[in-house]
């Protein structure tokens, strides 16, 4: 049988619209009601990365978490909110207020839940390794997961399959990138977390996006849609259609295939709603390092003294906040008087400290052969 995702147009995040397309997308799936059922507690968790706007594009809008909870709340299910922001030694009530999560738990009575305080589960794969699970997110009857389509300077994309590392507590999401430094290899913790927390029903938030150099510093791209499954490997390779990417391009979308998480194609996935074919899409910038995953890891050590990317500050731009390093899994980032300073020599490129800055101080500087790559 194949997968099925929804495509539905949401032309804003006006409320009565959202709801609107909410409920028509868990319709085209058979309805909310084939996956929650009275009583039940519901954990929803949505793309929560850091303390920003909505109308910055890096979470997922609070229309779309209400609208949610709302149809969680009609069938009579206990609806709880939880995710495991970046930086939250900074404070998770922080995150909450502005990105108005805060204003939605006020508005519908759902409970916010801080996963750093609700202790972990260990969790162990096939293969033996072990990651440490948010409790709320294993304690639910069911796990709805709301992320938010951006693209992403290590994984290229961060979608359905990435929205669940924020199950995650806390610091623990850095020694996961200290663990694995290259991005196919991050990409496999990312699918290991995902096969160990999958969620029951994903939606995406792709009313507007974000492209360019994101999850945090890249442009708002507006699309006017909203995606749903209960296959988020599906999800994700719809979503990366709408982007632009090519096949195989998306890694944790290739290794959840490996593992028989999902669809092997974009074939075997029946879409219900919006004719993909026929939609008007925007074109995407996509991320301006995405070339270096182009090249054979054979080669990758022979070019590397030429063509790199790694992260810099606009010093214009940086208050010396210290968030990048505070945040840094390998401590090469360093205080200094005007902004803080890179040790290039420990930098693994896992690109926490570009996600985190709050004042998109943090760019990709290139060397000058990378510059002529596009």
């Amino acid at each position: 049988m194949n997968s099925q995702v929804s495509i539905v147009r949401c032309d804003d995040y006006s409320y009565d619209n959202v709801r609107t397309a909410v409920k028509t997308s868990f319709d085209h799936l058979g309805g909310l009601g084939r996956f929650v059922r009275k009583d039940q507690k519901v954990l929803i968790k949505p793309n929560l990365l850091s303390a920003k706007d909505p109308s910055r594009a890096v979470t997922t809008h609070p229309s779309v978490v209400r609208a949610v909870v709302e149809e969680v709340q009609k069938l009579g299910a206990v609806p709880l909110l939880g995710d495991s922001p970046g930086g939250v030694d900074r404070g998770v009530r922080r995150v909450w207020e502005n990105t108005k999560l805060a204003e939605v738990a006020g508005q519908t009575g759902a409970k916010l839940l801080a996963f750093e305080s609700e202790g972990v589960y260990p969790k162990t794969t096939p293969e033996g390794k072990t990651y440490y699970i948010a409790k709320p997110v294993l304690d639910a009857d069911v796990v709805i997961s709301l992320a938010k389509l951006k693209t992403h300077t290590l994984t290229l994309m961060t979608g359905a399959v990435k929205n669940m590392f924020g199950s995650i507590p806390g610091f623990r999401k850095g020694e996961y990138h200290k663990e694995a430094p290259k991005p196919k290899d991050f990409a496999r913790v990312l699918v290991d977390i995902f096969s160990l927390t999958k969620p029951h029903l994903t939606l995406m938030d792709a009313i507007v996006c974000m492209d360019g150099d994101g999850p945090a510093s890249g442009d708002p791209k507006y699309a006017g849609l909203l995606l749903a499954s209960s296959d988020a490997v599906a999800l994700d390779i719809v979503a990366a259609k709408i982007m632009g990417f090519k096949d195989k391009e998306i890694d944790t979308t290739v290794i959840a295939q490996e593992k028989n998480l999902g669809p092997k194609s974009y074939q075997q996935i029946e879409i219900r709603g919006e004719d993909l074919n026929t939609l008007l899409l925007p074109k995407f910038v996509l991320p301006s390092n995405r070339f270096l995953n182009m090249i054979p890891e054979f080669m990758v050590k022979l070019v590397a003294p030429l063509v790199w990317v790694r992260p810099n500050i606009l010093d214009g731009n940086c208050i010396n906040c210290n968030i990048c390093l505070e945040n840094c899994p390998t401590k090469s980032i360093l205080p200094g008087k005007k902004r803080p300073q890179f040790d290039y020599t420990n930098c693994i490129n896992c690109m926490c400290c570009h996600e985190l800055c709050p004042q998109k101080a943090v760019y990709l500087e290139k060397s000058w052969i990378a510059k002529k790559i596009k």
